[in-house]
């Protein structure tokens, strides 16, 4: 197996609607649903284990009704052989996100990671997809040859693209979770001539064995050919460790996409003896975009036809909308028809992403599937309508976070930390959780210009039996810090981020 293989189940991706070619060095005949699969080699404890990583369709999916709403339920089974033996196995049902209606249950993609311990050898992999709320169809299958490396020193894990991250809640961690982010893998994808940089996680291990004090990492992007981009170089001091965790970026402007374009990482010792390297192919998405015949949509937007769809991918985009666009989105389109609301996300993203629409339309649909699954329990399933989902949206992952839920005087809280929000630095949201439930935060204060800010959020934050709620709160957006500094906690913590 080639590391980090990408196993895409159709020659025609479709994500939301959108239609882009891909190429793969593993290809399945073409089934429902559309189904993207990589598989990854990692070590924990000297011992091996193989990450599958799966996303595919909600609206391949039969969706049904009970007592949390619609939703999709899918079975997923991995099965790896070695000969006629089934070494391991497991069988794992993915619920999609609740939702009000049948439509909007199917809309987005689902991923599932699946992780597996597995003895250094050669194996047959063996992924089955079954939609378990429609009794008559026939599981979708994956099957692939499997190599798992041995452990000797030292050596790179698979490395894997980021598509979005957020700090982990350490009390609560996820199969999403490493290095302190929750991350969430790019599963098959591609990525556009235009973008700015490229995100990346992979682990170094038993470098120790190696090197006894710092060494260095480096990576670039390299063409097939051999050609270094010079300025995608990048430089990182490490210190050796059984387990070296990298996630880092690196900058993908002036790439020369007319090559085929690899990403590699490496360790070396202090005198530039190469240790260990890695290398990841990375694909160009296709930049044209596809118009429809009267050239007025492209073809990701005229994919949405269905209303009830079309109005929630609308709202969806309220936190990423300068002024005009959200009193649109607040005001008008729940009047609109579908060709206004195509006419209205066309505009949105000629303007927000000009040198390529569909890249930053893509980009932007991802994350709304991360803030989905990280903020949108309690909003059956939508995260940009929670306000920790908004904030996220709009201003990306927070640089610092201070989570206070439980054991403390006050109301459970947390507190981001941006160093860098907009046009602005150093800015910061405390959210809040008014009834001690399972329920939404919300943003109590903030000290970003245009945002909530209440000059009563200390009190109101320590004041658990005060019936006084944020929004009968007088909100002051010119409210200075003020003078006296009581040294509580939260406020500590507000405007000594750390």
């Amino acid at each position: 197996m080639m590391s980090s293989q990408t196993c895409i189940h159709q020659l025609v991706m479709r994500l939301i609607g959108l239609v882009i070619l891909m190429t793969s060095t593993f290809h399945v005949a073409a089934q429902n649903p559309t189904i993207w699969c990589d598989v990854l080699n990692f070590q924990h404890n000297d011992q091996p284990f193989v990450e599958i990583h799966l996303e595919f369709e909600s609206s391949f999916m039969t969706a049904r009704q009970d007592s949390n709403g619609w939703r999709t339920n899918t079975e997923i089974q991995v099965i790896i052989e070695s000969g006629d033996n089934i070494v391991a196995f497991s069988k794992s049902e993915v619920y999609g996100a609740s939702d009000s209606t049948e439509l909007l249950a199917q809309y987005g993609t689902q991923f599932h990671l699946e992780r597996i311990q597995v003895a250094s050898g050669s194996y047959r992999l063996h992924v089955s997809v079954r939609d378990l709320n429609d009794e008559q169809g026939e599981p979708t299958e994956i099957q692939q040859d499997l190599v798992v490396p041995s452990t000797g020193p030292p050596q790179w894990s698979d490395v894997f693209l980021v598509g979005a991250y957020a700090p982990s809640d350490e009390t609560s961690l996820t199969s999403l979770s490493r290095s302190g982010f929750d991350m969430l893998p790019l599963v098959g994808a591609q990525f556009s001539a235009d973008m700015q940089q490229l995100q990346f996680y992979g682990e170094l291990y038993h470098v120790d064995e190696v090197v006894d004090s710092l060494f260095l990492i480096s990576s670039w992007m390299e063409s097939n050919e051999g050609v270094v981009q010079s300025n995608t170089r990048r430089y990182y001091r490490k210190m050796a460790a059984p387990v070296v965790p990298v996630f880092t970026s690196i900058p993908m402007e002036g790439v020369n996409w007319t090559q085929g374009q690899n990403l590699i990482i490496q360790a070396a010792t202090r005198d530039n003896q190469v240790i260990a390297e890695k290398r990841l192919t990375v694909q160009l998405m296709r930049d044209e975009i596809a118009m429809s015949p009267s050239g007025s949509l492209p073809s990701y937007i005229r994919a949405f036809t269905d209303s009830l769809a079309l109005l929630q991918h609308v709202k969806d985009h309220h936190p990423l909308g300068d002024n005009s666009e959200q009193q649109t989105i607040d005001h008008f389109i729940e009047a609109a028809t579908v060709p206004q609301m195509q006419a209205f996300l066309t505009d949105f993203w000629q303007n927000h992403a000009p040198s390529d629409p569909e890249f930053g339309w893509r980009t932007y649909v991802t994350a709304v599937a991360y803030s989905d699954s990280l903020y949108g329990a309690c909003r059956n399933g939508h995260g940009a309508m929670t306000d920790m989902g908004y904030v996220y949206l709009r201003y990306g992952p927070p640089n610092t976070v201070v989570k206070r839920h439980n054991g403390t005087d006050y109301y459970p809280y947390e507190i981001w930390h941006y160093h860098r929000a907009g046009s602005f630095t150093n800015k910061r949201f405390l959210f809040f959780s008014p009834h001690m439930i399972a329920e939404c935060f919300v943003v109590l204060h903030s000290d970003m210009l245009g945002e909530v800010q209440n000059n009563d959020w200390l009190h109101i934050l320590k004041n658990r039996e005060n019936s006084l709620r944020v929004t009968e709160s007088q909100l002051n957006r010119l409210n200075p810090r003020r003078d006296t500094f009581s040294g509580e906690e939260p406020e500590d913590l507000f405007f000594n981020p750390r």
